[in-house]
């Protein structure tokens, strides 16, 4: 079983210099780069008048704890004051949700409705997979470890057929609470 971090659970959470203590915003996504087996950095969100966001990268992030994110704050004369180039290829969390899983013959396994983090290294650990509102509420979620050779297109994510039998029971439905088979 995965013990990492819903990127859902890090949204909202509060972005906390380490040199200052000051609050500079809150998670607003994470970012990654298919083929990767580790995120880019974070999202963050500046609250005032105008809404900012700002990369963080993940060499910055001192830590990920369950009520707030501590970074290391660049320094005023720092090349990346900015935060982090995005490239081309990287995707923000909230862009893969919702996609196809699909097995390799074109079987249709669920939508992704979340993505589970190691909060100490930043590694992708897995796919929450979702079987529709239905099969959710009776049977509960599903997660598929993260493979960095998975295909990610904007449409889908085409996994392998042996990596479908790495597919394990996520949370409980009301099947499982109810003990009914």
């Amino acid at each position: 079983m995965l013990r990492g971090m819903k990127r859902g659970w890090l949204l909202g959470l509060p972005v906390i210099s380490a040199r200052t203590g000051k609050k500079m915003g809150v998670v607003a996504d994470i970012i990654f780069k298919p083929g990767q087996q580790k995120i880019k950095g974070l999202l963050v969100s500046s609250e005032g008048f105008v809404e900012r966001k700002k990369h963080i990268p993940l060499e910055r992030v001192r830590t990920i704890g369950r009520h707030a994110v501590i970074v290391d704050e660049p320094l005023q004369n720092d090349g990346q004051a900015g935060g982090l180039p995005i490239e081309g290829n990287e995707e923000y969390g909230n862009r893969i949700l919702g996609r196809q899983l699909l097995r390799g013959d074109g079987q249709e396994l669920g939508l992704i409705s979340d993505i589970i983090l190691d909060p100490n290294d930043g590694r992708i650990e897995g796919f929450e997979i979702s079987r529709g509102l239905i099969d959710d509420l009776l049977e509960g979620r599903y997660i598929l470890p993260y493979d960095a050779s998975n295909s990610i297109s904007e449409d889908a994510v085409i996994v392998s057929m042996e990596q479908t039998q790495q597919i394990k029971a996520y949370n409980r439905g009301i099947k499982t609470l109810l003990d009914i088979k």
